[in-house]
């Protein structure tokens, strides 16, 4: 995908960028509008790129499609034509071809000290932007900054004075009044939001009630795409699906799982009644009553729209899968790679280095994963909100995905919950339970998990040569009917063209007791000890630095929150 003095892939514009985001290119900084736009300025639809995926538009988008974001390839232009609308940002500029002296100025107006047309007209940007945790961006308001203590005064251009390493080293004059401010006491203060989105063209709207804050165009926390994805590894409809589709079928079991009744018994007799014929009432007289419940409750839910939570479903095809194998899930489109299979005849079991445990490792040679950016977040993701980035376009409500095709391994513990104990354990699950609406991230097994997925992605880097972000993490938390934790890990590679997509990461299956191994081999000190043994035992940040478990945030998928080394430490496998 291009646009001026810069291309992006599609990848990178769901998981990274997106619209909202500044990018940085070589005219300049812009923000990347709506992405509406790009269907209205090649004069496309949305569903000429859709990406289907019910199971995760309807359990997570609430109905929502997902359409790709279209290349110059696809559309038949040339690679340096941009196709993708952004616009200037920020407005402000510093020239400082005038010592000792600096002029800051607004970009459409020009430096007054320079000819014009000349060089320093060009869009030095100011590397400062001002955003709130609503979610809102604009540029500083540099006349309130110089005129905070009142006035009338407004000007289109103030005097830079300073700079260096310190912002405290740097003030603001205004030409006209003299006004002066220490640009290093604004940077630390709250300002008021005006309410502004650029990427929507939203002019400056002063509702908002949050406090905006200062900070630098580039910083991480400007932009934090949140993004949600799902493997397709759903079972391919066997024929109990197909009779049991029947109408009659369907709403005689949908009034007695209503009624919480739908059992073997209930649902015979009510089979009499719906109009069968011989052969296939047969079907399922015989059928296992686990299968026609199973098989029920999922054709029930797509006919309701009221599918499972995403994962659970996916932990139990993995789990499933691991036992029976999975044949090749057929492409959507022709050309494309199977979506799903596993080989029965590669699934490998080893024993934990303490033997408490005996894992499961199994390789998923074909898998397809859709990530769909749904909204931002700006300063701070533990009170921020999320701005969305969904448009309508055709009466539909549209979000920006991409679809990815590779190769992973799932990791679980054999015919057995997974139990952590000790003091980190009761600590991490005392700040659960206090929780009004829990965070899967925050339960000790879930930490658990998570941090074993971090230590593995650490060796696998330095062991086997794969970079760490070259491979993606999903953790699984399920509970069973009897409320005991189940969990498991996919680690996976589905970057097009890049490490693992031609079979070198399930290759790994064989030597993984090695692996575990060097991943517990030394997690009972870090380098940086004793101060990263002492952090507290649990929140977003347990015993947890990059020195130990941090990974790079392309990789995890909860930003490094949820870790903590210590309980690996009490719970070795």
């Amino acid at each position: 995908m291009a646009r001026p003095h810069m291309e992006i892939r599609p990848s990178q514009f769901v998981i990274t960028y997106g619209p909202g985001a500044i990018v940085e290119t070589r005219s300049g900084p812009v923000v990347v509008r709506s992405m509406d736009r790009v269907f209205q300025e090649i004069g496309r639809e949305p569903q000429d790129f859709e990406i289907v995926d019910d199971r995760l538009s309807r359990a997570e988008l609430g109905g929502a499609r997902i359409a790709r974001i279209p290349t110059n390839a696809e559309l038949g232009l040339p690679a340096d034509d941009p196709i993708y609308p952004t616009e200037r940002f920020p407005f402000w500029a510093l020239c400082t071809r005038h010592p000792p002296d600096q002029i800051l100025f607004r970009v459409n107006v020009g430096c007054p000290r320079c000819p014009p047309g000349g060089p320093a007209r060009g869009p030095a940007a100011i590397r400062f932007v001002q955003a709130c945790p609503a979610g809102h961006l604009d540029d500083v308001n540099w006349n309130l900054i110089v005129h905070q203590r009142g006035g009338a005064c407004r000007s289109d251009h103030f005097l830079w004075y300073g700079g260096g390493r310190a912002l405290r080293h740097v003030t603001l004059e205004c030409p006209r009044c003299g006004s002066r401010e220490n640009f290093g006491h604004a940077y630390g203060r709250p300002w008021p939001c005006s309410g502004r989105q650029p990427e929507v063209a939203q002019p400056r709207s002063p509702g908002c009630t949050q406090q905006a804050r200062i900070v630098q165009r580039g910083a991480a926390n400007l932009h934090m795409p949140v993004v949600t994805s799902a493997l397709t590894i759903l079972d391919i409809p066997t024929r109990l699906h197909l009779v049991l589709k029947d109408r009659s079928v369907l709403a005689s079991a949908g009034t007695l799982r209503r009624h919480g009744i739908l059992d073997q018994p209930n649902f015979l007799q009510e089979l009499q009644h719906a109009g069968l014929n011989h052969m296939a009432h047969e079907f399922v007289r015989n059928s296992l009553w686990v299968d026609v419940r199973r098989a029920l409750d999922q054709l029930l839910d797509q006919e309701e729209g009221t599918p499972g939570p995403v994962r659970d479903e996916e932990f139990e095809r993995l789990v499933r899968a691991a036992t029976q194998g999975a044949p090749p899930v057929p492409p959507t489109s022709p050309g494309s790679p199977p979506m799903f299979e596993v080989r029965r005849a590669d699934v490998r079991t080893f024993p934990g280095p303490t033997g408490r445990l005996r894992f499961r490792v199994t390789p998923v040679s074909r898998l397809r994963m859709v990530l769909v950016q749904t909204g931002y977040q700006r300063v701070d993701p533990q009170t921020a909100g999320t701005m969305s980035v969904s448009f309508d376009r055709g009466g539909r409500t549209w979000y920006p995905g991409v679809e990815l095709f590779g190769e992973g391994i799932f990791i679980d513990v054999v015919d057995r919950p997974t139990i952590v104990a000790g003091s980190r354990a009761r600590a991490w699950q005392s700040l659960h339970a206090a929780t009004p609406n829990p965070d899967p991230v925050q339960h000790p097994v879930h930490v658990w998990w998570h941090s074993l997925s971090h230590r593995i992605l650490t060796t696998l880097s330095v062991d086997s040569g794969y970079s760490s972000t070259a491979i993606r993490e999903r953790v699984y938390l399920t509970f069973d009917d009897e409320g005991r934790a189940r969990g498991g890990v996919l680690l996976y590679a589905v970057q097009p063209g890049g490490d693992g997509t031609l079979g070198g990461l399930i290759s790994l299956a064989d030597s993984f007791d090695r692996i575990l191994d060097g991943a517990l081999e030394d997690v009972a000190t870090c380098s940086n000890d004793p101060l990263c043994a002492e952090s507290p035992s649990a929140g977003a940040d347990g015993a947890a630095c990059y020195s130990c478990l941090l990974v790079s945030e392309t990789s995890c998928e909860h930003r490094n929150r949820g870790l903590d080394r210590l309980l690996l430490v009490e719970n070795l496998p």
